[in-house]
């Protein structure tokens, strides 16, 4: 359904191209006023010449050059109409695109979360492109044919008025067939639009995980699944191109040849009453056929309009969802540290708390192990501590300020993180290592001798220069958690966050976590996530948790030194790992 916010949203961009607009209609009046022309001049040629057999050179080559400087004039409008309304097109695209990757940056985790990489690209890009199909095809067609039409209208009402209604009669049936072919294939081009974006899901979920379908013998299971999705979404268009052919060609041809039946009873009715001109016939045959086409070319148009409401539905659905509020607060931060009151979170949309009643002191420099087994709130607390979610209940506070109040370029400039999966892209080490920051080579080296990575960089053919292939999978899952680790030091950050860095490494590896973390230790806040509890040993203090609550805390050793508690249990079992 077109609605006054779906209008603006595929109309606004337009706004911002008015003068080009405007420049581009008068061209297209120009262009159908010299189209219309070549049968009224073909008219008079007939009926003042060739009838009467007056064939004198002279006004024949006036009649002939105006003729063809005519044609050439509306072939030259189109064609600059058409580059106009393709760069009015393009820029309002670009517009939207931005606009929408904009709105997408600034969503909050959860909605990353519950949607498929796939559809939110679909969203993106897909969608944004069946606008550009609107003003293309659809606002450009619409608006040339409708001109056509007007003014063919006109040259007919001048040349004979009774003539002129039996064609118009054209016009009220192809909107009843207009209005027939949007309520029949409405629901199927929607059908189409959920069947797409789930292709794209599909597809981007596969090649993600393209090793692990093929080492667990999957590929034939993700396959059938993609066929299934691909039989519907044919299916879905096959409906569609059915609707189409049967009421927009097939119904408007067939309606045109009754129309055309009439006008030629209509001509010899007013040929025995007062002797109709043969140009006029000529004139009104050749205009009736490109009424016909108008009307043909608007409704086949309309399928594209409808895929631009379902594209322009669905990405108002994306804006609609509200952004993750930022505060604005932009005093520098003094003091990196943390105090936790009485904190609860729950997720969007579950019933239950995943944290409730944390209260914690963090002050700054302090080295803080988060263990506990899986579910226990770990990672929610360290997303609550790096502002990447809001708090639910109680307080959090970053020095001495609720972190909802703080700028986030306030809380960038002090705080980094490392993610159980890290983040790579498919550029250069340099790249990957600086992510947008300027640094020099001596602070780039500072950081990777810190992270433990100088053997690294020793061995690859090109240094840091050296491409690191698709999510960085030419480097070990160890080699990728500590680039990772290096990014975030060369921030030089007072506050360091590390999410299980350590799950997935070999123990070579968690040595050189493990001395990277010892070096840092008192020079940064550090609250680690610590999947093997050796990581955590050399920790201030260690915060054990269960249910999304704080069930003890306390230094490593005095921990231990307590039989009867959950650290002391955790640190006893045989594998010393958490599960």
């Amino acid at each position: 359904m077109i609605n006054r916010r779906l209008l603006a949203l595929m109309l606004r961009p337009l706004m911002h191209n008015r003068r080009r607009l405007l420049l581009a209609i008068v061209l297209l009046l120009t262009a159908t006023a010299m189209d219309v022309m070549g049968p009224w001049l073909t008219k008079h040629y007939i009926d003042t010449y060739l009838v009467p057999r007056d064939l004198r050179v002279e006004p024949l080559t006036l009649l002939l050059a105006l003729y063809v400087a005519t044609q050439g004039l509306a072939a030259l409008g189109r064609y600059l109409q058409t580059l106009y309304f393709a760069r009015i097109a393009l820029d309002a695209v670009h517009a939207l695109r931005r606009r929408v990757f904009r709105h997408v940056m600034h969503l909050p985790q959860h909605v990353h979360d519950a949607t498929p990489t796939g559809e939110m690209v679909a969203r993106v890009t897909n969608d944004t492109d069946d606008l550009r199909e609107l003003y293309v095809e659809f606002l450009a067609t619409v608006l040339q044919n409708l001109m056509l039409l007007i003014g063919i209208l006109i040259a007919m009402a001048l040349m004979d008025v009774k003539l002129m209604l039996i064609a118009a009669t054209l016009i009220p049936v192809a909107a009843v067939i207009i209005w027939g072919y949007q309520r029949a294939s409405g629901p199927a081009a929607v059908e189409v639009r959920r069947l797409r974006a789930g292709q794209n899901a599909r597809i981007n979920e596969a090649i993600g995980g393209m090793s692990v379908l093929q080492a667990f013998n999957q590929t034939e299971r993700f396959r059938a699944r993609y066929h299934d999705l691909n039989v519907a979404q044919y299916h879905a268009r096959l409906h569609t191109i059915r609707i189409s052919a049967l009421l927009l060609r097939s119904a408007l041809d067939l309606v045109g040849v009754i129309i055309l039946a009439a006008l030629l009873i209509g001509y010899g009715v007013d040929s025995l009453v007062g002797g109709a001109e043969i140009g006029v016939l000529y004139a009104f045959v050749t205009w009736l056929g490109r009424v016909s086409e108008p009307l043909i070319e608007i409704t086949q148009r309309f399928n594209i309009f409808q895929q631009a409401g379902v594209a322009g539905t669905r990405l108002l659905s994306l804006l609609d969802r509200p952004q993750a509020a930022a505060g604005d607060d932009n005093r520098a931060i003094e003091s990196a540290d943390y105090r936790l009151e009485t904190l609860a979170f729950r997720h969007h949309g579950a019933d239950h708390n995943t944290l409730d009643d944390v209260t914690l002191d963090i002050p700054e420099g302090r080295f803080i192990g988060l263990v506990g087994h899986t579910g226990s709130g770990k990672s929610t607390l360290l997303d609550l501590l790096g502002g990447l979610q809001p708090v639910t209940k109680g307080r959090l506070l970053l020095d001495g300020r609720p972190i909802e109040t703080l700028s986030p370029s306030v809380i960038n400039t002090v705080m980094a993180s490392v993610p159980q999966e890290p983040f790579i892209r498919s550029t250069t080490l340099r790249d990957n290592l600086l992510m947008g920051l300027e640094a020099d080579e001596a602070s780039m080296a500072r950081a990777l001798d810190e992270a433990q990575l100088r053997e690294l960089i020793d061995r690859l053919p090109d240094g840091l220069d050296t491409p690191l292939g698709e999510r960085g999978l030419t480097l070990s899952t160890g080699e990728r958690q500590l680039l990772a680790l290096a990014r975030a030091l060369l921030r030089q950050p007072r506050i360091l966050l590390l999410d299980e860095a350590t799950a997935s490494v070999d123990s070579l590896t968690e040595s050189r976590l493990n001395r990277a973390l010892a070096g840092l230790k008192g020079r940064v806040t550090m609250v680690v996530v610590a999947h093997r509890l050796s990581t955590i040993a050399r920790a201030d203090e260690v915060v054990v948790m269960q249910a999304g609550q704080i069930i003890e805390h306390g230094a490593p050793g005095q921990l231990l030194d307590n039989p009867e508690g959950a650290y002391y249990r955790l640190w006893h079992q045989p594998s010393n790992d958490l599960n």
